[in-house]
C-alpha cells in the first residue's frame, strides 16, 4: 500500500508527522495481520480503515476523537472497542466518522459539535467514542458539518448543520442533532456530501436530487437564482447509463458512469473539474490522454485520482500539500500521470479524501509469472 499528501497529523500512516508526503510511499506499518484493504476513507486529518474480515483501524488527527480512540497514532491502530462487529461500510467527515456492520446498524465517533452524529447535544458531549444508533443504513456520507445515510428502502435520513440547506429540510430546519427523513425524493441508490450541500442519484428515475449551497453551481442550478436550495430539486442531466459512483469534493461533483464516463460539475479554481477553462453550473466531461478507460476514481477535498485500464494512475485539481503526487509545486488543471512504478506490480484500488491519497497495489504479478514460466520450460 502508499500513500501520499498531507500528513501534518500523521494520517497517511507512515509513522511520522510531516507537512506532507510529495511522492507515493510505501506505508512500512503492517496492522492488518496479512489481512487486505476492503475501504479507506479519509477526513480533513484523519484516516479509516476496513480489512477484508470486517475490522476497523484509524490513525492521524484525533483531537476530537475521530479515529475512535484515546491517543494520536502516525500507524494505523484498530479500534478495539468495536472487536467482534463486522463492519462493511465507513465514512469520514471533517472531524467525525461512522462505519455500517453487516446488518446495516450505523455506529458513530468524533465532534457533535453541530448534531452531525445524529445525538442529542444536550444529553450527549460534544465529542463522542463509537456509539450505536438505532438506523438502519446501507450507505452514508458525511460533509464537513453533516451526516447523511440511506436506508434500504431508499429513504434519506440526515443530521448536523443546514444553515447553507444542506438537510433539505427546509429553511426553517437549519439544524437537527436528530437524523430526519428528507421530504420529497425518489428511491435514492447514490449519495454524496459536500462542504455544505447533498447530492443524490436516483436509478429508477434516473435523475439527480440536491440541496444546499450552490456558490459555485455544484448544483447544476443557476447561481444568481438559487445560492441557497433547502428541499430537494430534482435534476434531468440525461444521464441513462447506469451510475458506478457518485461523488464530491467540497465544491465539485463527479458521477462514474458504465460506459467509463466522468461527468463533473461544480468549481473549477483549482483544476477540479480535469479543464484548465472555468466552467461554472456546467457538466465536463473528462477524458485520460490517448482514449484510456476508468477502471476507478476517487475523490479528495478538492482533488481527483482516477486509475485506468493500463494500470496507469492519473490526477488533477489542488495540490497544496503534492495531494496530486504528480511532482510539480503548481495545481493541475488536466489529468496528469503520477508516476508509480507499476512494472511488477498492479494498482487494485484507489481512495482519497481531504488532501490525502492511498493506493493497494499486487506485488510481484509479472515476476512470478516469469518464474512460472521459466520452471515450465526447464521441465521440458
Amino acid at each position: 500500500m502508499l500513500s501520499w499528501g498531507a500528513n501534518s497529523h500523521g494520517q497517511l500512516a507512515q509513522g511520522i508527522v510531516c507537512e506532507q508526503v510529495e511522492n507515493p510511499t510505501k506505508v512500512t506499518t503492517d496492522p492488518f495481520y496479512v489481512n487486505k484493504v476492503k475501504q479507506i476513507s479519509c477526513g480533513g486529518g484523519h484516516t479509516v480503515l476496513i480489512d477484508d474480515e470486517g475490522k476497523i483501524f484509524t490513525c492521524g488527527w484525533n483531537y476530537k476523537h475521530q479515529c475512535g480512540s484515546n491517543t494520536e497514532t502516525h500507524n494505523f491502530v484498530r479500534i478495539w472497542e468495536l472487536s467482534g462487529i463486522t463492519f462493511t461500510n465507513i465514512a469520514c467527515g471533517w472531524d467525525f466518522s461512522c462505519a455500517v456492520t453487516d446488518s446495516n446498524f450505523l455506529f458513530v465517533w468524533g465532534s457533535n459539535k453541530n448534531g452531525q452524529l445524529g445525538l442529542p447535544k444536550d444529553h450527549f458531549p460534544d465529542i463522542m467514542k463509537p456509539f450505536r444508533l438505532p438506523i438502519n443504513a446501507c450507505s452514508v456520507a458525511m460533509g464537513l458539518r453533516h451526516t447523511a445515510v440511506v436506508n434500504s428502502k431508499g429513504e434519506v435520513w440526515i443530521t448536523g448543520c443546514g444553515r447553507h440547506g444542506q438537510l433539505g429540510l427546509g429553511n426553517d430546519r437549519l439544524s437537527t442533532d436528530r437524523f430526519e427523513q428528507v421530504p420529497r425524493l425518489g428511491a435514492i441508490t447514490h449519495i454524496a456530501c459536500g462542504q455544505n450541500y447533498t447530492v443524490t442519484w436516483c436509478s429508477e428515475e434516473k435523475a439527480l436530487y440536491v440541496w444546499g449551497d450552490n456558490k459555485h453551481g455544484q448544483l447544476l442550478l443557476s447561481i444568481d437564482k438559487y445560492k441557497k436550495i433547502f428541499t430537494p430539486q430534482k435534476i434531468d442531466i440525461g444521464v441513462k447509463q447506469t451510475v458506478k459512483k457518485l461523488l464530491s469534493g467540497w465544491t465539485n461533483v463527479l458521477l462514474w458512469l458504465d460506459n467509463g464516463t466522468l461527468c463533473t460539475w461544480g468549481r473549477n479554481n483549482y483544476g477540479q473539474l480535469g479543464t484548465e477553462d472555468s466552467f461554472v453550473g456546467k457538466i465536463i466531461y473528462v477524458k485520460l490522454p490517448d482514449d484510456r478507460q476508468v477502471i476507478d476514481v476517487a475523490l479528495g477535498s478538492e482533488h481527483t485520482i482516477c486509475l485506468a485500464t493500463d494500470n496507469t494512475l492519473w490526477a488533477w485539481g489542488w495540490n497544496e500539500h503534492a495531494n496530486t503526487g504528480t511532482k510539480t509545486k503548481s495545481n493541475v488543471f488536466i489529468p496528469t500521470m503520477v508516476p508509480i512504478d507499476t512494472t511488477n506490480n498492479r494498482i487494485v484500488r484507489i481512495f482519497a479524501g481531504g488532501a490525502h491519497n492511498f493506493v493497494t497495489l499486487d506485488i510481484n504479478l509479472n515476476s512470478n509469472e516469469n518464474e512460472n514460466n521459466n520452471s515450465t520450460e526447464s521441465i521440458d
